[in-house]
Formats: C-alpha cells, sequence, structure tokens
C-alpha cells in the first residue's frame, strides 16, 4: 500500500530486519544508516545509493577472541555523530555491550569497556566532543554515558531497566530521558542528576521516548507497550501527570518514536508492532490524519529529519525497508 504522505522508500540490498536507525547531515545531504543482523549499512537516500560498511571487530584484542574466529559485531542499535570532520558511529547489541568506530574506515575508535548489553544507544546533545549514552533493558540496570576517550570512565545515570533512550539540550543542560518499566525518567548527562520522573499506567512500560518543545515550554513524549502515548510537561511549572489523556491507536505496542516541532504544531510520529506509522498533535493528543502504511511488519526505528528543507520522518522494521514521509501539515 501507499500514502500521500510517502516520498520515497527504499530496500536494504537483501532485505534484512532493520533493528537501529540513525541519520546525520554530511556535506549537506542526509545519510542513514541503518543496523540489524550483526550488519551496518550506509543509504546516501538522495542518490538512492546503498553501501555496506565493514566495522572492525569490538572484541579483537580480546584474548577470549581467538576462541571464536567467527565472531561478529551485533549492532542492533546505532547512533552517530559528525566530529573533526569524520563521522563516527557508536553501536550494540542484545550481546555485546557498545563501542565506537570511524564509519568510513571501519577503525575501532573505542572497544567496550564491559561485558554489558546494550537495549537502546543515543547521542547526546551538546558541545564539544561526541558523547553516547546506553541502556538496557533486560540484562543490566542503569544508564552510562561516554565519548571517545578510553580513558575516561563512562557516567553512570542511576537507573533501572530501560527500553528507549532520547536526548536534547535544554536550557544549557544536555538532558537525557529514558523509558523502563514504571515510566520516564530524565537525567542531566553532565552530572548524573534525576531531573524528573513520569509514571505511566500499571502493568504499562515505556518501550519508546522523546524530547520536544510545546508552546515553548519542554515535553517528553513517551510511547508503551500497550500502545499508547503520553506527554509530559517537563518545565516544572505544573504536576507529574500527563498534559492530557493518553492517546490511543495503535495495536500493540509501540516500538519506535521521535518527535519535533512543524510549523507553529507539535507532533510525535510513533512506529507500532501493528506496521503502522502514526502523527499524533501534543497539544491536543489527537491524530494528524489517517495512519500512515506500507511498512510489511512491525517498525523498529523512527527518526525525525530534514530532506531539502522539508521535515520529514525515517521509519524502517522488520521488513527491511526504509519509508521517508512528508510531515507538513
Amino acid at each position: 500500500m501507499t500514502d500521500e504522505r510517502l516520498i520515497l522508500s527504499s530496500a536494504v540490498p537483501g532485505n534484512p530486519r532493520i533493528d537501529g536507525l540513525a541519520v546525520v547531515e554530511v556535506d549537506g545531504s542526509p545519510l542513514v544508516v541503518c543496523t540489524g543482523f550483526y550488519t551496518l549499512w550506509c543509504w546516501a537516500l538522495l542518490q538512492n545509493d546503498w553501501e555496506e560498511r565493514p566495522l572492525a571487530y569490538a572484541f579483537a584484542e580480546d584474548p577470549r577472541a581467538a576462541e571464536y574466529p567467527d565472531a561478529k559485531n551485533d549492532i542492533g542499535s546505532v547512533a552517530m555523530a559528525v566530529f573533526d570532520g569524520r563521522v563516527v558511529v557508536a553501536a550494540g547489541g542484545d550481546e555485546q555491550a557498545a563501542a565506537i568506530w570511524d564509519l568510513d574506515s571501519g577503525e575501532l575508535l573505542r572497544a567496550p569497556t564491559d561485558e554489558l548489553y546494550v537495549a537502546s544507544i543515543a547521542t547526546v546533545k551538546g558541545e564539544g566532543p561526541p558523547l553516547f549514552v546506553a541502556s538496557s533493558g533486560i540484562h543490566w540496570d542503569g544508564v552510562r554515558v561516554w565519548g571517545l576517550s578510553g580513558e575516561e570512565p563512562p557516567v553512570e545515570l542511576d537507573a533501572g531497566s530501560i527500553w528507549g533512550l532520547a536526548t536534547a539540550s535544554v536550557d544549557g543542560r544536555s538532558l537525557v530521558a529514558g523509558g523502563g518499566e514504571e515510566g520516564v525518567e530524565v537525567w542531566d548527562a553532565a552530572t548524573g542528576e534525576q531531573v524528573a520522573s513520569f509514571y505511566v499506567d500499571d502493568e504499562e512500560r515505556a518501550y519508546a521516548v522523546a524530547l520536544s518543545q510545546l508552546d515553548g515550554r519542554p515535553v517528553v513524549v513517551a510511547g508503551t507497550d500497550s500502545g499508547k502515548v503520553y506527554v509530559f510537561d517537563l518545565s516544572g511549572d505544573e504536576d507529574d501527570d500527563p498534559i492530557h489523556e493518553p492517546s490511543t491507536g495503535h495495536e500493540g505496542s509501540i516500538n519506535a518514536l521521535d518527535a519535533t516541532v512543524v510549523g507553529d504544531r507539535a507532533v510525535a510520529v510513533t512506529g507500532g508492532e501493528d506496521g503502522t506509522v502514526r502523527i499524533w498533535d501534543l497539544a491536543n493528543g489527537r491524530q494528524v490524519g489517517p495512519p500512515l502504511t506500507g511498512h510489511d511488519w512491525s517498525v523498529e526505528a523512527v527518526v525525525v529529519t530534514t530532506m531539502q528543507d522539508r521535515p520529514v520522518a525515517l521509519t524502517a522494521g522488520r521488513d527491511g525497508v526504509v519509508r521517508i514521509w512528508d510531515l507538513t501539515l
């Protein structure tokens, strides 16, 4: 099926599943990186050109590596940053702690410092050398912020199991939001201080989160395993209750979401287990237009960006296809 908002769709060669998606701008053009099944693919979307990018094995210097000569990087989650003229990529997965590579050369810049597994990775918004934040929802509790230098230990953020991460720069502070079993927690990435916490309904988990603005106020958006979308005020001017009743529409869990402001309207874009993509007005909680359809399986990644000055959402998932949707309202 197609949708009037669909701008472009393109399949990864061989149609491997896509578990993670990240976008950076290189020379004025968006560069997309997709991960899944131990491979990393780059997509120059304006040229519709796909290229597999091998990465040096993260544990090559580990004495145990010789016992597993066919071992590969597990890179289900990915984040990127442009620094000092090169693109660096941080990735990890269900069976591998996070590491950092130079995207073009595949050189390993920082090996994993432990055996902690990764559920989500994000790039910390702020000035200076790139920082990344990683979490796990199954194998360990806590969230860690770390950078290129192996000499600097990670900053530990006190948290339970966290499945989804988002970052933003708010009033000069680099904030990290994490979604987990009890709702959403927000920290200051530099100090590790917990800034706020918000709760979703009992027996729900916040699988995906985003940080955005609504009427000039910072807000946190959370998508749950029951398919609800919550919006919380982060300014401290209100209580901890959602701004309005949770939005509903997805059948099954919300696996990924991102948020932005289009014109003067704050919106969130969600991708679900039901294979649909939906746009939500954050002010009133209503769905904007019909569901965006076309994915043949669950949607695992959503990233909002711009393409040729047009606001767009990139979505991808188990069908191995990346779709680009027009967010012009």
